[in-house]
């Protein structure tokens, strides 16, 4: 498969390319800056690093065309969303709408549904009205990506951790597995990488936890 992963420098978009180079995929990283891509020593004859703005159409427009399928990993750097997630959403399904690629998996977070219960109460607590901009702008993504005639899947983790894989997770539709708490990068990349070829979660909203 041709994968062109978005926001390809950020902690979960690298764990992607780094888990779908290992399952034989051919990978565009895509990054607004690719000499900081370089510094992070991924390399591969099966991986090619693309500039692309993904608030841009003109700018997907060429790194989409020909692939297979188009993970949205990007995110702010910070806690300010500043439209990243509505207007990447917007360019990125015209962008594969007029290339005709049909299959977008798009990493948002549990943290949208304020209504979900199985979050930790510190999370709901805190780390929501903190991350509240973030939130509101991922649900906004959502509803472009599901009013879209795209195949798409809305991956939704809980909190993300950088360390090494667990493997055993636990994965519902639109729901927060009970006492779900957090999740590593590499789990969340390894369950992306799986749909690349299963889609067995198509016009769903996965959510993962341990």
């Amino acid at each position: 498969m041709h994968v062109v992963v978005l926001g390809a420098r950020g902690g979960s978009g690298r764990a992607v390319v780094v888990e779908a180079l290992g399952a034989g995929h051919r990978v565009t990283a895509a990054v607004r800056d690719p000499d900081a891509f370089h510094t992070l020593g991924i390399t591969s004859n099966r991986l090619h690093v693309a500039r692309v703005d993904v608030r841009d159409e003109e700018s997907l427009v060429p790194v989409i065309d020909g692939q297979d399928v188009v993970v949205f990993a990007a995110g702010p750097p910070g806690r300010r969303a500043h439209g990243l997630y509505s207007q990447g959403a917007q360019a990125t399904v015209a962008a594969m709408t007029r290339c005709r690629v049909d299959r977008l998996l798009a990493i948002t977070s549990a943290g949208v549904r304020y209504d979900d219960h199985e979050l930790a109460p510190w999370y709901r607590l805190l780390v929501r009205p903190l991350l509240g901009e973030i939130y509101a702008d991922m649900s906004l993504m959502e509803q472009v990506v599901r009013a879209s005639d795209l195949d798409w899947t809305l991956v939704r983790p809980v909190l993300l951790l950088d360390r090494e894989p667990v493997g055993d997770y636990r994965v519902l539709d639109a729901a927060t597995p009970r006492r779900g708490r957090t999740i590593t990068r590499a789990d969340l990349a390894q369950f992306i990488v799986g749909e690349i070829d299963e889609r067995r979660w198509s016009r769903q909203a996965p959510t993962l936890a341990h």
